[in-house]
Order: structure tokens, then sequence, then C-alpha cells
């Protein structure tokens, strides 16, 4: 293994007190770029298992078999090079707040059980991305797949699965449940799922997955070696479901079932839930609280084969904003925070460096973006002639250019955070990312000009006709002497989003744009997006690796990028979208990584250089951790391929003197208990 090379710290002065940015302390608990995959992930029968205390006394009570017999045949092992303080002590809770109701527990639909990170505490996919961060050479790291092997001619992908594991209740984990996921939710155009059969489409067909036994799948692709498909895999977007429980919904499988039954199964109050996630919710308050204990069949283990998870219990606080997870935090009330929103930079950091803090608190690279999205496509969720003009207008060179020239990046900074921690931010890539070139971004052509925009604007022929300070559509259009009014729509708990778009409304009415806003919940902002209803979109992006996550630069799929999909009619690419979908292509099957950032460089620039979407500001993510909470590195990105800390639920634990007492063990589920869901009735 790699020794961790040492991380140098830059100390600014802001607001009267010290701001640290860095990642390191400690060049010892530092992982990135340092691991090999036989550092990180291995199968293999261990000789014995251990399990925490509360699951040893219910296998003496006779209510659960014991833990070897709960165990795959071969666990997956998480080894201790990615554990920074080894393995760990049983016991103990971790807090946690989210702020983004629970639609359901049929997270296969599209339907999120709460994010910030309660997702991934209930899920499993077949590859794991997030351990990318920590390779020397990055690649996707085994899980319910635990190998693979590609036909000669790379049209066919074989993948060996986990043997022996079992869904929460003790249903055996099998091929089944896969092709399930695969055929009767991803690829089935009646479920809204998180990747739909265009992700899955390589030289223009539509994969295949076939059942070779228990144990044995096979994918058959249209064309050879599509690397990208590995990207399908992972966490969300092939998340997978027990068909025992949710074909007894779903009409293939239940005659007299229909895709509403299936939709709306799974209440979010209907547990415990059948998961192979390594934390089962036990007990949901809307609005107060989510409780998690502990799940028994659990098949994974550390290296001395202890059952994971160390902790006992996720309590997870319900509120209606993100920003409680801050307060919580530095109220000693919850144990982390992934601070990604400047308005609050100060307070958390003026926090963290109390001499009784009882949290650490970091910042990264560039890596969260503040954009405004123009939709592009002509007919695809337009549904006045206003929209329709607009979307022309859109898709119109000069019009993009005079929109970005009436945008004061450096004062959006400014405003959002002054200081090191925030920057003006052109488009395309966060500079986070290992795939920013900043040769390659013209800022000259985007500068904030407000007298050229107007230029711009009447040379397309808009005039204020009317005298109200608004240009009025010109003649010719469909909207003609209408005023330019652009709706922009943001998410409510994406206050910093929101806090853009209010201070663009000044600056887009200085040149003569009346912009307004439209705030709505997540769920209805989630729905017209996917509708296509919407002329601009405020949106934070904090996904830096557009060689996993390409849908949201680029035109990925029928239905990515988010401002301009196909929907049911035909999508037409402008010249240089054609050849961002050539880039994306080419990607996704080259395995040469130079050559993957040629053609993501190339990406940027066009990207760029045609304003496909509006800068606004970028920056720095941070992240702030209980200190009591062990196996965090201190250079976890917040997001990188995955987001951080919502990936080491499993692997984290405090010490025993230092533990939160749990309260909810008399919950954990076994197989009566899901049959009787006695403290439900």
């Amino acid at each position: 293994m790699l020794r961790p090379r040492p991380l140098l710290l830059a100390i600014f002065l802001v607001g009267g007190y010290l701001l640290q940015i860095g990642v390191a302390q400690d060049a010892d608990r530092s992982l990135r770029g340092t691991l090999q995959m036989q550092d990180i992930v291995g199968y293999e029968a261990l000789p014995s298992y251990a399990e925490a205390p509360e699951l040893a006394e219910l296998v003496e009570a006779g209510l659960l078999p014991p833990v070897e017999e709960r165990l795959p045949n071969e666990p997956r092992i998480i080894k201790r090079g990615q554990m920074v303080d080894g393995t760990g002590d049983y016991g103990g809770v971790w807090r946690d707040t989210f702020a983004v109701p629970t639609e359901s527990w049929n997270w296969g639909a599209g339907q999120t059980q709460g994010w910030f990170g309660v997702n991934e505490m209930v899920q499993a996919w077949l590859v794991d991305l997030f351990p990318m961060w920590m390779m020397e050479e990055p690649e996707p790291a085994p899980m319910l797949a635990k190998s693979w092997e590609w036909s000669d001619d790379g049209t066919q992908l074989t993948m060996s699965l986990i043997e022996g594991a079992r869904w929460s209740d003790g249903h055996p984990f099998t091929a089944e449940d896969v092709l399930f996921t695969f055929n009767d939710y991803i690829m089935d155009p009646n479920v809204p799922s998180w990747a739909g059969s265009s992700a899955w489409t390589f030289g223009d067909a539509p994969t295949t997955l076939e059942q070779l036994d228990d144990y044995t799948i096979r994918f058959t692709f249209g064309a050879a070696y599509p690397v990208a498909a590995f990207y399908r895999m992972g966490y969300l977007q092939f998340s997978v479901m027990p068909k025992h429980v949710f074909s007894a919904f779903h009409p293939t499988y239940s005659p007299g079932r229909s895709y509403t039954d299936l939709l709306t199964s799974a209440a979010p109050q209907d547990l415990p839930i059948v998961t192979m996630g390594a934390f089962i919710p036990v007990l949901y308050q809307p609005g107060e609280q989510l409780i998690l204990v502990r799940n028994p069949y659990y098949w994974q283990v550390d290296e001395d084969g202890n059952q994971l998870p160390y902790h006992s219990e996720v309590w997870y606080a319900e509120a209606t904003s993100g920003e409680q997870r801050t307060f919580n935090l530095i109220a000693d009330t919850g144990d982390r925070d992934n601070v990604e929103n400047p308005q609050i930079f100060s307070m958390v950091n003026e926090a963290a460096q109390a001499p009784d803090s009882h949290f650490n608190l970091k910042f990264e690279d560039f890596r969260i973006g503040y954009r405004m999205l123009m939709n592009f496509s002509e007919e695809f969720g337009a549904n006045t002639p206003r929209e329709r003009a607009l979307r022309q207008m859109f898709r119109t060179f000069e019009f993009r250019q005079a929109l970005s020239h009436a945008i004061d990046r450096d004062g959006l900074a400014t405003a959002a955070f002054p200081g090191p921690l925030t920057q003006a931010w052109y488009g395309g890539f966060p500079s986070g990312s290992p795939f920013y070139d900043a040769d390659l971004v013209d800022i000259e052509a985007q500068r904030f000009d407000p007298d050229l925009s107007r230029e711009i604007l009447a040379e397309l022929g808009f005039r204020d006709t009317d005298g109200d300070g608004i240009l009025n559509w010109p003649e010719g259009t469909e909207v003609a002497g209408t005023n330019l009014i652009i709706e922009a729509l943001m998410n409510e708990d994406a206050q910093a989003a929101t806090e853009m778009a209010q201070a663009m409304v000044s600056l887009f009415r200085d040149v003569g744009i009346d912009l307004r806003l439209r705030v709505v919940p997540g769920p209805t902002y989630l729905s017209r997006i996917d509708a296509g209803n919407f002329d601009m979109v405020s949106q934070r992006v904090d996904q830096p690796t557009p060689d996993v996550h390409a849908g949201v630069y680029l035109p990925a799929s029928l239905d990515e990028p988010d401002w301009h999909q196909a929907g049911p009619g035909e999508r037409v690419l402008l010249p240089f979208e054609e050849r961002l979908a050539e880039i994306v292509q080419e990607v996704n099957f080259e395995t040469d990584a130079t050559r993957r950032t040629e053609l993501l460089h190339e990406a940027l620039q066009l990207h760029t250089d045609n304003i496909y979407t509006l800068g606004g500001y970028e920056a720095r993510g941070g992240l702030a951790v209980h200190k009591r909470l062990r196996n965090v590195p201190d250079d976890l990105p917040t997001f990188m391929y995955e987001w951080g800390m919502e990936m080491m639920p499993w692997i984290a634990w405090t010490a025993t003197d230092e533990q939160v007492a749990p309260r909810f063990t008399d919950r954990i589920p076994t197989e009566q208990a899901y049959q009787d869901r006695a403290w439900n009735r």
C-alpha cells in the first residue's frame, strides 16, 4: 500500500477569524489516490465471526440464527486500508438530520427515502463507485456483484453475485432480484426509475440481462466494451429491489394489479421495510424523526470477522430545511454536516474554531457550482406561445450571450460569501473537477458587461415599446409586443441557489428582462423537471466527475441533460450538442485514461464556448464531523463519485466511553416481526 502524501493547508483571515482550507492534518489519515483494490475490499470465508451484543442476545433467545448462518458464504470484507482508525467498537448512535420527507420505500421507482444519507442506509447496489476517490487508478469496486468477466468480443459481461446473502427478513438474495430490478423497474417504461432504457442503450440497441444460475447474470450490449455501463450499476441507478416483496404489486407478476398499485406501495410508515442495507427503518414520525436499527443479516464484515455496521442505531431528525443539520451539529444533537450553503460558512467555521468545539471542519476544492439552466427543448414541456418562443431564444447563441453578459459573477460570489471559499464560475465543470482546465474556459467571452448585453438584445429585435422598463418581443414572433418574461424554477430546500436567482432578478431587469422566481417543494420541483415544464432552473451542482455523471453536464441520454430532454417527441440537438453527444459515446467506451481526459477537455470547451449553461459562482465544499466519529479520513470528499459521509455509516464507529446510548434495540426486526409488524398495528 502506498503511503499518503502530505497536503498543504491555506489559512485566511475573514470576518475577524481564521478560515482553514485544506484536507489533511495528519498525512497518515489521508487516502485520496493512495490505495489499490486489494486494500479496500475482498470476499472470503473467515475462520470465525463476531456480532453486536444486541444480536447475540436475539440468537441466544432463539429469535435469530447464529451469525455465521446469517452471513454469505464469502462475506464482503471491508479492508483496513480504508479504515484510518481500524476496526471499531460495537454500539452507540449515528445522529443525523434530513429535510426531504420520505416518499416511500420503493426506491427503484424513482422515489426518495429522504436524501441526506437515508437512501444509502437502506439500499444496496451491484458495484460501488464511492471508493474510486481512494484509488491510485480509479475503477468501480465490487459490491453485490463480487466479480465479472468480459466475453472475447466485449459485447457480454458475466457477473458473479455474492452467494448466501439474505434480505433483512431472512429471504435469500439471488439473481432473480437483480433481473427483477433491471427488467421490471429500470427497463419498464411504466416505472419512473432513476435510469431508464435510454441510459442502457449502447450502439443503438438496449441492453439485455439474463440469469445463468442463482448467482450468475449476463449482460448483453449492443456494442463492444461499454465501460460506462458500470456507472449505471451503482447507488440509486441499480439499487436492487426485493422481488419477493414488490412482485406482489407489479402487474407483470400479479394479475389485477396496476402500475399505480406498484408506485403507491411501501408507504413511509409501513415499517419495518425489507432491505439489504446496513440499517432498517423501524419508526417514522413525519416531520419529527426517523429511527433505523442495525440489519441482522447485513452481509459485510471487517477483516476480524466483525459483522458490520458498528453503530447500533441511526437517529434522523426531520427538518424543513437542510440548514437545520448545521444547527443540530453545532448544538451537539447531530454528528456531521455537509457544509454546502455559503451563507452559513461563517457560522460553522466560528463554531468549529471555538476552544471547546466538539467537531472538526475542513474545506476542499471548488466542487460545488451554482448555475442557471435554460430549457433547450423545442416542444417538450412548452405549453404556451411564450414558452415556445423562449425555447427558440435559448437555442440562439446570441441570446445566451446576452444573458451571460448580464451576470455579475464576481458580485454573486462575494454576496454569497466574501472570501476565499467562493469565486466566479462560467459553467462547464466545477474547477475542482479532475477534468477541468482553466486554459479552456474563455472568461472574456462571458464577462460582466450589461451594455453589451443590451446591445445584443437590441440586435435580436427586442425593444421596450411600452416604456415600462421591460423589453418587448420583436415583430415576427408568436408573442410580438409582449414583455420578455422568464420564469426561474428552484427547489425550496436549495437556499443558496434561490438566493443566487434572487440576485439575478435585478441583474436581468437592468438589461430589460423580467426574471420571475418560482420556489416549489422538492417533489414538485423534480416532477416539473421530469415534465420539461420550466423556462430556467436555478440549481446547485455538486458532481465534479463528468466521466461518471455525464448527464449532469452533457447530452448523455434521451432524458439527459435536464435542460434538453427528448420527451415523447423528437429531440433536435444543436450542432455543438451533437458533438457533445458523440463525446459522451466515445467516453462510454474509452478505456484509456489519457484519451478520456482529452475528450472531456473538449467537452468542457464546447460547453463553455457555447454557453450551454449559465454559471454563476462556485464554492468550496465543506465537511464538518463530530470528533467522536472514527474511521473518517481527513481528506474525505463531500462528493466525488458518490456522497462521502453517506457512504461511511457501516464502518464509522465511536469508542465505547463516548457513545450515545441506543434506545431502540428492542425493535430489531426478526422474521416473526416482519410477519406481524406488531409495533405498527
